[in-house]
């Protein structure tokens, strides 16, 4: 697939690059996410009514043939850069009262990942017809947009559920769409009220590590014993296991 050829180490480069920009202009993460999208666009995308931005990226998209949609999409780390500037702060603080009460510290400051292996998400106008056992894609062959038939396999999706935007991941030679879903339900209430009247309440927690393993993640009853932990990681060459 050309995407996995060409686009996917460019949009790798890419989210770097918004990356450092955003480093360079901390204060856009206080923004909520459409403003602070908003701000990003404007200090890299050049368009007619911004044709000098302080960080152009639109030439090198053109000169590697990659869909400008595509680098939009890489501007959705938003989330990775607040994580890791939250994990940076909560450091700097267990420095400062080390510090002030004069004991020597020596944990390392979380460092950014040195490389990026976002998935490609499908928004609406690049998939359709889905059925049970196959969808239409459109994806990018390098010079123009083309639809292909894929077959899938997996559980079918309930029909009391909303899809919202599927993603394509890449594992090994393998490709996988892994498709979110929304359902709406009556809400339950307070997590205080949950916990101490249904033993039966099962909690999800998730630790978010900049520094070793992407994320952790623990499924926990009321006591707080530990059900199931899943660990989600790169390698140093930046595939997933």
């Amino acid at each position: 697939m050309w995407f996995a050829a060409n686009c996917r180490p460019l949009q790798s480069g890419s989210i770097l690059l918004f990356f450092e920009v955003i480093q360079a202009h901390e204060k856009i993460l206080d923004l909520p996410n459409k403003e602070a999208l908003t701000a990003l666009e404007k200090l890299t995308h050049t368009t007619q009514s911004n044709p000098h931005p302080v960080y152009a990226t639109g030439r090198r998209c053109r000169r590697h043939s990659c869909p400008r949609s595509d680098e939009r999409r890489s501007i959705r780390l938003l989330g990775s850069a607040r994580s890791f500037y939250s994990t940076l702060g909560k450091w700097r603080k267990r420095k400062e009262k080390a510090t002030a009460k004069g004991k020597r510290f020596t944990e390392r400051p979380p460092v950014p990942p040195r490389s990026w292996n976002k998935s490609a998400t499908l928004y609406a106008g690049q998939w359709k017809q889905r059925a049970g056992s196959s969808i239409m894609l459109k994806v990018w062959t390098g010079s123009v947009w083309s639809w292909i038939k894929v077959r899938i396999t997996g559980r079918e999706i309930p029909d009391s559920v909303r899809m919202a935007s599927p993603s394509l991941i890449r594992r090994g030679s393998q490709w996988w769409l892994h498709t979110p879903i929304e359902k709406q339900f009556k809400s339950p209430g307070k997590i205080e009220k949950q916990v101490t009247t249904n033993e039966q309440t099962k909690i999800c927690s998730v630790d978010l590590n900049m520094n070793e393993h992407l994320a952790v993640c623990t499924i926990r009853t009321v006591e707080g014993s530990i059900l199931a932990t899943r660990f989600h990681w790169r390698w140093p060459t930046g595939k997933w296991p």
